[in-house]
């Protein structure tokens, strides 16, 4: 009798549109029961299943999908819609598969949708791969868990209406439309995410991660890769509040970002509250889109004055603009962010970002002040550390009256030592080590150490020059070398014994029994290339040496060497910049000649 009740409840759970609503009995439910009463909607057994429309979860009811489970929808209206509670649960080795009979970039079927119910947060999917779908999950007052699946293809990743889910450790790959996007008061835990091309549709900005605009949205987005590449509209995160009432407190924070048409970007419509804190991301290469007037900035802080974020501890560089802040078009009161502040007590806003080479051509932009109210962007890095090479690379009061003032001094109290270049004089069997800084912080000095047959040994000390933000030049020689291979390498030591290595330079030490002028290295080169040769030991006397550069014609172009020349290895740099050379490309020869002996090569010169 019980069965028979059953049987007649399930029949009417079907409809016209092929869809079925479980009984809502409190029963749990799975693929093989659903194969058992859906009236052919789903059909298939363990592991391959294939469903046919929609399949209603009811509130007191669960459906759970087994490990290693493949489902296959055929139809455009398939997918779950769930109302009680679904878990999909995969693992790390055997993880389900959701997929389409037509693999369809715009998204085939519906997909998984999750609505309002208290126990909404008990449904996961969990070790999935879902493939074409309209939705991966779409959440409207339901705040369920997606983790560690693979998003492939969708019409939109993740939606999510008036939702607190939690998206965390996911793949969301070449998403039709939007990777992540929420709206209506959401706030859910976006975490260890890799968000890959989303936005293929590519005719607007459909961005990787979008947040707004409507109700109080205040997200984490943490620790996510977010990798742009081939649509050009496409931005990284956007957030947009709307509305005197609608505020965010976004947490956006260890993100990498790279490759979009832009980092981040904080929108501000008709004085929409923004309060974002905006921390320890690293935000490069934003600058897919060669619109330079539309798109590029590592961030843009756009809108209304209510647009106050926190900016700190980001790393920026390589973008089109660093930070840009604007009102719209035209020069008019905007966003006041604080991107460093050291005047007030408060020092949770210390700045420390890192913002540096973010150029168009020639022009670095590593601050843009389009408002004419002044924003403070104190102690942080600009790669740069004098005020005076500060101030061209950012844009504000001092280059247009009309534009409010950026306040960067006092500027980064945590100046590195930052080593420009570390090379090397090879003259007989004497090495000469050479290197500059650009700035020091705290500099005690540099170890300098020599790997040789398997051990690396301290072979001597330079005293650095403390704190400066001026270059600095130093040199070392090493001395009476015998054959072989060397390494050497820098130990650069603080005042308080923190030390870091520089790079390490090679360099062989051959004493031959011939003349020998090795091939330059580079070859071809552009600006300059480095020119080796050796006096064999055999010869006793100091012997007369001259390195000549010649055109193919037999036109002189430079005298490297003209001197006379113990016994051993040399070498000199032919430098086209220093030596105020304007050469056409092509091949040029070089000679060695000496009292006994001669030696030509020929060098590929590329302008």
């Amino acid at each position: 009798m019980l069965n028979r009740i059953l049987i007649i409840l399930l029949f009417f759970c079907l409809n016209l549109f092929a869809q079925f609503s479980t009984p809502n009995t409190s029963v749990v439910w799975n693929l093989d029961s659903l194969v058992q009463y859906s009236g052919g909607i789903v059909t298939g057994s363990f592991p391959n299943y294939t469903i046919s429309g929609k399949i209603n979860v009811s509130t007191n009811d669960k459906i759970v999908i087994l490990p290693g489970s493949r489902v296959t929808f055929s139809s455009t209206n398939g997918g779950f819609d769930v109302n009680g509670i679904f878990q999909a649960v995969g693992t790390p080795t055997d993880s389900i598969i959701f997929t389409a009979t037509v693999p369809d970039s715009q998204g085939y079927y519906e997909g998984f949708r999750f609505n309002a119910n208290p126990l909404s947060n008990q449904s996961i999917i969990k070790y999935a791969r879902i493939y074409y779908a309209d939705y991966g999950m779409r959440c409207v007052d339901a705040s369920p868990e997606l983790s560690n699946s693979y998003l492939y293809k969708c019409l939109r990743g993740v939606q999510l209406s008036t939702s607190n889910a939690t998206i965390k450790n996911n793949v969301i790959e070449k998403s039709y439309e939007y990777g992540i996007t929420m709206t209506l008061s959401s706030s859910p835990l976006i975490e260890g995410n890799h968000l890959i091309k989303n936005n293929t549709r590519a005719t607007s900005a459909m961005n990787q991660i979008s947040i707004g605009l409507q109700g109080n949205n205040s997200p984490i987005i943490r620790n996510n890769i977010i990798e742009g590449g081939e649509s050009i509209p496409t931005g990284g995160i956007s957030l947009w509040v709307s509305g005197s009432t609608a505020f965010s407190n976004a947490l956006i924070e260890g993100n990498i970002i790279f490759n979009n048409s832009f980092g981040i970007t904080l929108y501000s419509t008709s004085n929409g509250i923004i309060n974002a804190v905006v921390r320890n991301n690293t935000i490069y290469n934003n600058k897919i889109n060669p619109n330079t007037q539309t798109s590029g900035s590592g961030i843009n802080i756009n809108g209304s004055p209510f647009n106050q974020p926190l900016i700190k501890n980001n790393r920026i560089y390589n973008n089109w603009w660093g930070i840009t802040i604007q009102n719209g078009t035209t020069v008019q009161a905007g966003p006041q962010p604080n991107i460093g502040n050291i005047e007030n007590s408060d020092t949770t806003d210390d700045g420390q970002n890192i913002i540096y080479n973010n150029a168009q051509s020639s022009n670095v932009y590593d601050l843009y002040n389009n408002c004419n109210n002044d924003i403070f962007a104190q102690n942080n890095d600009w790669g740069v550390y004098d005020s005076v090479s500060i101030e061209q690379n950012i844009y504000h009061k001092i280059d247009n009256p009309q534009h409010g003032l950026v306040k960067f001094v006092p500027f980064s109290l945590q100046i590195p030592v930052e080593f420009v270049s570390f090379s090397y004089v090879l003259s007989g069997n004497n090495v000469e080590l050479n290197w500059i800084t650009a700035s020091e912080k705290n500099n005690s000095g540099f170890e300098i150490q020599r790997f040789f047959k398997g051990v690396w040994e301290t072979i001597g000390f330079v005293t650095g020059n403390g704190t400066t933000s001026q270059i600095s030049e130093y040199r070392f020689i090493d001395v009476n070398l015998s054959d072989g291979k060397y390494y050497y390498r820098l130990k650069q030591i603080d005042f308080d014994g923190k030390f870091k290595f520089s790079k390490q330079i090679e360099i062989d030490i051959i004493n031959t029994d011939d003349f020998i002028l090795y091939q330059n290295y580079p070859n071809p080169f552009n600006s300059s290339t480095r020119i080796r040769y050796s006096i064999p030991g055999k010869v006793k006397t100091i012997q007369n040496v001259s390195i000549i550069v010649y055109d193919m014609l037999g036109n002189e172009i430079a005298s490297l060497v003209k001197e006379e020349k113990p016994a051993g290895s040399y070498e000199v740099e032919f430098n086209l910049i220093s030596d105020n050379q304007n050469l056409a490309s092509g091949i040029y020869l070089c000679r060695f000649e000496t009292e006994t002996n001669s030696k030509t090569i020929k060098m590929l010169y590329l302008k």
